[in-house]
């Protein structure tokens, strides 16, 4: 299938016709999976040195948008994306009282927390809080700070065939922009925050960058952000 042009990015991203969920769901299905596969494949073991990629920390982001086909029939095509995310040090201190049965404290409760994308990419660090994403050249979008799709986070994501990341032993954080929610020609950054009115002390529970990407007024916006603990 041909590629949407998306500028300054020059990659090739994984295309489905959303019709295919339908008429060919193996197919769909396989594509989905493949696209992960490959992904996972070419991430270096070593995000730094002595700093592993666990590949099961993934993004999946599926910009959703109306294209013709050369026979004239209007397809709404889903685009799938990956990248890796970063767990800050806030976020391990909020899984490591999650998980002793401790209550998280209120600046470090990413229970309810939120979405937000930016247009500039920077360079992942456990130390982060949120003054390093607002002014550390992120690049904020206008109107992306939003709060998770609902019934998120869990666990074993089943419910979205498009988060080819999931597992038993995963934890899905998700998001759905809406057309008319905001557009932006330079897509490359997100952050999960505590917040939704942040200021430059809120905590990250993660942060992630995008091979560029543009969202239009036509499109929708889907991300995945997984989180795993894999033999650790």
């Amino acid at each position: 299938m041909a590629q949407r042009n998306h500028g300054h990015s020059g990659k090739k991203f994984t295309q489905i016709p959303e019709s295919w969920e339908k008429t060919e769901p193996k197919k769909a299905e396989a594509l989905k999976k493949e696209g992960l596969d490959k992904w996972k494949y070419q991430l270096p073991t070593f995000r730094v040195r002595g700093k592993r990629n666990d590949k099961k920390c993934n993004v999946i982001r599926v910009l959703s948008f109306p294209e013709t086909t050369p026979s004239g029939k209007l397809e709404t095509i889903k685009e799938f994306g990956y990248s890796h995310n970063l767990v800050t040090d806030d976020g391990e201190i909020y899984y490591a009282k999650k998980g002793a049965g401790e209550a998280p404290s209120a600046c470090e409760n990413f229970l309810c927390g939120a979405f937000e994308m930016g247009s500039a990419a920077i360079t992942e660090n456990e130390t982060h809080d949120y003054s390093d994403f607002s002014a550390g050249c992120g690049n904020p979008i206008a109107c992306s700070i939003a709060v998770y799709t609902a019934c998120y986070p869990k666990t074993n994501d089943t419910g979205d065939a498009d988060n080819t990341g999931d597992g038993v032993d995963v934890v899905s954080y998700a998001i759905l922009y809406a057309t008319c929610a905001w557009n932006d020609a330079t897509v490359e950054h997100g952050v999960i925050l505590e917040d939704l009115t942040p200021n430059a002390c809120t905590s990250l529970l993660s942060s992630f960058s995008f091979c560029l990407f543009a969202k239009t007024a036509c499109d929708t916006l889907k991300v995945f952000v997984n989180h795993a603990f894999e033999n650790v």
